[in-house]
C-alpha cells in the first residue's frame, strides 16, 4: 500500500487534519480570540494573535520527525470531547470468514478469520470489495425499519470448470478514546501477553488459474475461495491447490463477482456482485444453482453476508443503492423481505453476520448499522470518512476507510487507529491477529498491539484478506497470496 510522502502541500495537509483534534490548537485558537478582542484596545495585538495561532502547527510540523499530532479523544458515537490527550496503541485487524475444520464454526476474513481459534458457529469477519454503484439517492434517515416477504426458487446447474458486542478482549490492548498512531509505532509492553504467533510469518505467492482482478476472498476450514471480474469462482483444495470452481458465473453472464461466504458448516458457498447475479455454489457436488435478481432487483450486489448451516441459511445483500435485501434459504427456495434502506440512501459497501439474528453493514457516508433481527440501528461513526471494508466477530466491529484508519467498536465507544497513510481495501479480525491490505501489495499485520507493514511478494493491489486454516489474501491480475 502506497504512503503519502511526508514533505509537501499533501504531507502537511494530512499532517493539519490531525492537528486539528488536539488540545495544543484548541489553545491557539483560543488565544486568536483573546488577542483578537484586545486590538480594540492596540492594533499591535493583530500581530500577536497571528503569530500565536501560526507558530505551534509550523513548529510541530518541521520537528514532529515522521509523527502525528495525537487528537483530542472523543467519544466516537457523539464527536464530542472526552477526556485529556493520550498516547494510542496500535488497533488491530483481522478478518473475514472461516470454517473451523474441527467443530464447524465460522468466522469471517474480509477483504473481509484465520488465527489459532475461531468464534462460535455463524461468526463472521469481513474484507471489502469495491463498491459497484457510487452514487447516492435520498433516503429515510437512520432508524428501525420492519421487512416483508416473498420467495423465489433458484436454477441448478452443473457447474464443472464453469444485540450489540460486550466489551471484548482488544488484540492491539486499546481502551475506549485512544487516538490513531502510525503503523510500526511500538510500546515498551505488549498490549496483550497471551497474544502469541502462530504458523509461518511469511506470504507466498500461489499459482493462480486466472488472470481475473479478484475482488473477495473467504477461508472454510482449510478450504478458501475467491471471486472476482468475469464472474470468476476460485476454490482451494487443501491437495490440489486453487482451482477454477465457475468461469462466468451463476447465470453464465459474466458479471463481476464482488461478495463471496460460506455457511458455518462450509457445506455451501454463496456470490453475489454485478447486474443482481447472485448464486449458491455446492462444494461437494461441485455444482451450482444460480438466484439471481432476487425480487427483481438487478442493482449490482456490493457485498452479501450469510449465516447458518447448509439448507438452512439466512442471507442479506446490499448494493449501491443503500438497500439492504434479507432472505431466508430452506433447501430449495429463497424467502425474501422487502428491501430497506438503514440510512440516508448512500451506497452500501459492506454487510457481515455475527450469528443468525445479529449482524453489522456500513456504507461510503461514513455509517455503521446494527442488524437486531430484522431492525437497523444507526452505531456510528459521527466525523469520519466513508468505509470501504467491515471485519466482525462476536466481540468484535472493525471498520476501514480510504484515509488507512482503522476504527473498533467495543459496544459504546468507537476508537480509531492509523494503520496507513493509504486506502486499506482488506480488513480481517480473529482472536489473536488483526490484518489489512490495500495497494501496491501492502499488507499490514497486528498481533501483540503493534501495527506493522509485512513483507509482500506481489505489488499488485489487494481487495480481499482472510484468516482461517491458511490465511488468503487476493487482488489484482488474479493475485492470490497464502500465509499458513
Amino acid at each position: 500500500m502506497s504512503t503519502a510522502a511526508e514533505g509537501g502541500d499533501e504531507g502537511f495537509l494530512t499532517f493539519y487534519r490531525e492537528y486539528a483534534h488536539t488540545g495544543i490548537h484548541t489553545i491557539t485558537a483560543t488565544a486568536l480570540t483573546a488577542f483578537g478582542l484586545l486590538t480594540f484596545v492596540h492594533r499591535g495585538f493583530v500581530v500577536l494573535a497571528i503569530a500565536v495561532y501560526v507558530l505551534p502547527p509550523v513548529y510541530l510540523y518541521l520537528t514532529r520527525n515522521g509523527k502525528t499530532p495525537e487528537p483530542v479523544e472523543t467519544d466516537g458515537t457523539t464527536g464530542e470531547a472526552a477526556g485529556s490527550e493520550r498516547s494510542a496503541v496500535s488497533e488491530s485487524v483481522s478478518e473475514r470468514k472461516s470454517v473451523d475444520p474441527d467443530d464447524g464454526t465460522a468466522t469471517r476474513d474480509r477483504g473481509p478469520s484465520r488465527p489459532g481459534e475461531t468464534a462460535d458457529a455463524g461468526d463472521h469477519g469481513s474484507t471489502a470489495a469495491d463498491v459497484a454503484d457510487t452514487s447516492e439517492n435520498d433516503g429515510e434517515t437512520p432508524g428501525a425499519t420492519g421487512a416483508g416477504g416473498s420467495a423465489t426458487a433458484g436454477t441448478e446447474t452443473g457447474s464443472a470448470n464453469e444485540g450489540s458486542p460486550e466489551t471484548a478482549p482488544d488484540p492491539s490492548g486499546e481502551g475506549a478514546g485512544d487516538e490513531p498512531t502510525p503503523a510500526g509505532a511500538t510500546d515498551d509492553e505488549p498490549a496483550d501477553g497471551d497474544l502469541q504467533d502462530e504458523g509461518s510469518d511469511e506470504w507466498t505467492g500461489i499459482d493462480s488459474p486466472t488472470e481475473e482482478t479478484l475482488l473477495d476472498a473467504v477461508v472454510a476450514g482449510e478450504s478458501a475461495y475467491a471471486v472476482g471480474t468475469n464472474g470468476v469462482l476460485l476454490a482451494r483444495d487443501p491437495v490440489d491447490g486453487w482451482e477454477l470452481a465457475l468461469e462466468s458465473g451463476p447465470g453464465a453472464a459474466s458479471e463481476t463477482l464482488r461478495g463471496v461466504d460460506p455457511t458455518a458448516d462450509g457445506g455451501a458457498v454463496w456470490i453475489a456482485g454485478d447486474g443482481g447475479v447472485l448464486g449458491r455454489y455446492d462444494p461437494e457436488a461441485d455444482r451450482h444453482t444460480d438466484h439471481s435478481a432476487p425480487e427483481g432487483i438487478t442493482d449490482n450486489w456490493a457485498d452479501l453476508a450469510v449465516a447458518g448451516a447448509a439448507g438452512g441459511e439466512r442471507l442479506a445483500l446490499v448494493n449501491g443503492s443503500g438497500q439492504v435485501l434479507l432472505g431466508s434459504y430452506d433447501g430449495s427456495e429463497i424467502e425474501w423481505n422487502d428491501p430497506v434502506k438503514p440510512g440516508s440512501g448512500s451506497s452500501m459497501s459492506a454487510i457481515e453476520f455475527v450469528d443468525d439474528s445479529l449482524g453489522y453493514c456500513c456504507d461510503t457516508n461514513a455509517g455503521v448499522y446494527r442488524l437486531q433481527g430484522e431492525e437497523f440501528e444507526q452505531v456510528g461513526i459521527e466525523d469520519a470518512s466513508g468505509f470501504d471494508a467491515l471485519a466482525v466477530t462476536d466481540e468484535i466491529v472493525a471498520v476501514a476507510n480510504g484515509s488507512g484508519v482503522v476504527q473498533r467498536f467495543d459496544g459504546s465507544v468507537w476508537t480509531p487507529v492509523r494503520v496507513a497513510e493509504a486506502a486499506l481495501s482488506g480488513l480481517a479480525v480473529g482472536d489473536k491477529e488483526w490484518l489489512a491490505a490495500g495497494a501496491g501489495g501492502a499488507i499490514y499485520e497486528n498481533r501483540e498491539g503493534d501495527w506493522e507493514r509485512v513483507d509482500s511478494p506481489t505489488e499488485a493491489d489487494i481487495h480481499g484478506i482472510a484468516i482461517g486454516g491458511v490465511s488468503v489474501a487476493v487482488g489484482e491480475g488474479g493475485t492470490v497470496l497464502e500465509r499458513d
